[in-house]
């Protein structure tokens, strides 16, 4: 808690894969988080880092509309594996908005990574702790030899792996599923 509190970055179990986990508010956490990743820290809105809710009521501090298509989804899968796309309060970090102004949110299920957001009390970075398009990590020991990654703390632990959560785009009147995961969206 503490690392997250002093904008450190901590690579921890989340549900189905290893990920890092900062504070999705505070700008240079994010940036460190989106240079482990080898991602663009910029608003080129390319491959955006999702974020999760410490509860359901943290996501008005980083979305500037819960639409009714995006309660329905939440109330059916959530907690859970479901990433969903929603519109981007102005304040949110670049690397966080993809180019349609949106952020990918989830209340996961029980895993390392939920406790550590519920025991901050904040919305923290979700993104694998791989370099961009390298191999899934799925214990600690899988990225303890990466220099390349701006990481405070390890948490050990290992995880199921892949697939990881399916993602959601709920701002139109239909789910669009935009990456298909471990949860199967059915009608909503």
């Amino acid at each position: 808690m503490r690392t997250i509190q002093a904008g450190g970055v901590v690579a921890l179990p989340f549900e189905r894969l290893f990920g890092l986990a900062a504070d999705a508010l505070s700008p240079e956490a994010v940036a460190r988080s989106a240079r482990s990743k080898d991602r663009p820290d910029d608003r080129s809105g390319e491959r955006p880092i999702a974020v999760i809710l410490p509860d359901m009521e943290a996501a008005s501090e980083v979305v500037s509309h819960f639409g009714s298509l995006a309660k329905k989804l939440a109330n059916k899968y959530w907690p859970g594996p479901l990433t969903v796309l929603v519109p981007a309060a102005d304040h949110v970090p670049a690397p966080l908005v993809n180019s349609n102004g949106q952020i990918g949110i989830r209340l996961p299920g029980p895993c390392p990574a939920a406790d550590l957001a519920r025991a901050c009390g904040k919305v923290l970075t979700a993104t694998s702790a791989n370099r961009a398009g390298g191999p899934d990590a799925l214990t600690h020991e899988d990225i303890l030899g990466l220099s390349h990654m701006e990481i405070d703390l390890i948490i050990p632990g290992s995880v199921p792996g892949p697939p990881g959560s399916t993602v959601v785009d709920a701002t139109g009147d239909e789910p669009v599923v935009l990456r298909r995961g471990i949860i199967n969206i059915e009608e909503a």
